[in-house]
């Protein structure tokens, strides 16, 4: 049931709950509050009362009076206000004061003996009576004496408390759900501008951002966390449509080149030399379209990269082998002479296998695609204590400073153009970098036009018991 209610309206009903129980609880503390304080004045008044009575009956022994106790009792008694109540039994329970047994029916025979002063609540003709009890000498005489106080005053200001504060009780429970709608309305008031600043937001105003209240409690905690999930979903659909972008653009020409290619083929009849070579240039093009969308796919989750690479100790001389090898019948086939070289003593980083090894695979196609026939390829890894070093040299076609400075850009070609022998999307270098930045690595190039480049990768060494997540952290 409570959870089908707003929050405002929850919000309300446990203020008036807690209301009702805090008006209850303070209606009780102060009924027994104030019975307890009547209770002790009317036991003081007996006291002082008791002690009256003794005064009087020791001033008439001091004067040596021959008045009998029972009289002396009988003109105090006289004296004393109407409504009081008192008696004198002496210690077997027979009456002293009053003689008259029928005056003395008030107090029940039965009633406890006491020593020192005793209180108790008594019912006299339906009127809730107060007595005490005290044991003490009277004339000489051992007695006991009971003194009683009607409470009725104390039983009508309780009475009249109690009426007051139930009918009062209603009224502050309207109070109290007024002014708890109120403070839920004012409170809930930042979430509402919230809402509103949500419903607002939308996939062409992602920019925008929900309005933080100034008052540090859960609802500008709520405000920061929608604001940052805003920021990551902003950037998010911003690499998106990056990515379409970079997508459309090229794989439109390679559709156009296939397309194209296709169409003229199917206009006029053709040898079989010039089929093969259509279909040729139709299975190139499919190839560079493909390579294009895995490089598009891989850097678009290169900003959550950090997220997801598992690192684990990776021997570097081992993993540049397998990348050498994968592509020596390519290099081979392209008539260029390729060799590696490896230190005598293995080294060690920290690392994500597969994207090291497709760093590497990068960087040797980069060089295989602007080395022409003839030239030569050489992949050397260098250690010391503090770094390992990968160089991935040839002696292509190289570039300008210009081209240098801009080489790792997304989609930069260029200069190059103009010497490459097969085609390319400008991509590759850039998944480089950041495969190297993930890693805690420096990637840098030297070239010279005409006379090669030399592309290199700076790992921190990786030392026996360092373990992955030092590595990870450092």
């Amino acid at each position: 049931m409570m959870q089908a209610l707003s929050v405002r309206a929850r919000l309300t009903f446990w203020y008036l709950a807690v209301t009702l129980i805090a008006l209850l609880i303070f209606g009780l503390l102060s009924v027994g509050a104030l019975r307890y304080t009547l209770l002790q004045l009317k036991h003081s008044s007996l006291m002082r009362r008791e002690q009256r009575l003794t005064e009087y009956v020791e001033q008439n022994r001091q004067k040596h009076s021959a008045v009998p106790l029972s009289e002396q009792l009988q003109n105090y008694a006289l004296i004393a206000d109407e409504r009081d109540l008192f008696q004198v039994r002496d210690l077997d329970g027979k009456p002293v004061f009053p003689p008259d047994l029928a005056s003395a029916q008030w107090l029940p025979r039965s009633v406890r003996q006491c020593g020192g002063p005793t209180f108790m609540d008594l019912d006299v003709e339906g009127n809730p009576v107060t007595v005490m009890c005290q044991s003490t000498s009277l004339d000489g005489l051992q007695v006991r004496l009971y003194i009683g106080s009607s409470l009725e005053g104390s039983a009508r200001i309780l009475s009249s408390l109690r009426n007051s504060l139930l009918l009062l009780l209603p009224c502050l429970l309207g109070l109290a759900a007024a002014t708890g709608f109120l403070l839920s309305k004012q409170a809930m008031r930042p979430v509402d501008r919230m809402i509103k600043a949500a419903l607002s937001i939308g996939i062409g105003s992602l920019s925008s951002r929900l309005p933080v209240p100034p008052a540090r409690d859960e609802i500008r905690a709520l405000a920061i966390a929608w604001n940052q999930l805003l920021d990551r979903l902003e950037g998010a659909v911003a690499r998106l449509s990056k990515f379409s972008a970079d997508s459309s653009h090229d794989l439109r020409t390679s559709i156009t080149v296939i397309l194209a290619t296709a169409q003229l083929s199917l206009r006029r009849r053709r040898s079989e030399e010039e089929y093969r070579a259509d279909l040729d240039r139709i299975v190139s093009e499919c190839r560079t379209a493909s390579t294009l969308l895995d490089a598009l796919l891989s850097l678009a989750h290169s900003d959550n990269f950090m997220h997801e690479v598992a690192f684990s100790r990776i021997n570097v001389g081992e993993m540049v082998v397998a990348g050498c090898r994968r592509v020596e019948d390519l290099a081979e086939s392209s008539g260029l002479i390729f060799d590696w070289r490896l230190p005598f003593e293995e080294s060690y980083v920290q690392g994500d296998e597969l994207l090291l090894q497709r760093l590497i695979g990068i960087l040797l196609d980069n060089a295989i695609k602007f080395t022409p026939e003839s030239g030569q390829i050489t992949v050397e890894v260098t250690a010391n204590r503090n770094e390992v070093l990968v160089s991935v040299r040839d002696t292509g076609v190289g570039m300008s400073e210009d081209v240098r400075q801009r080489v790792f850009d997304r989609h930069y070609q260029a200069d190059l153009r103009e010497r490459k022998t097969q085609a390319g999307n400008g991509l590759g270098l850039a998944i480089a970098r950041w495969i190297a930045e993930a890693h805690r690595a420096e990637l840098s190039v030297r070239s010279t036009p005409m006379q090669g480049s030399e592309f290199q990768i700076r790992f921190p060494a990786s030392h026996e018991g360092t373990s992955a997540d030092q590595a990870h952290a450092a």
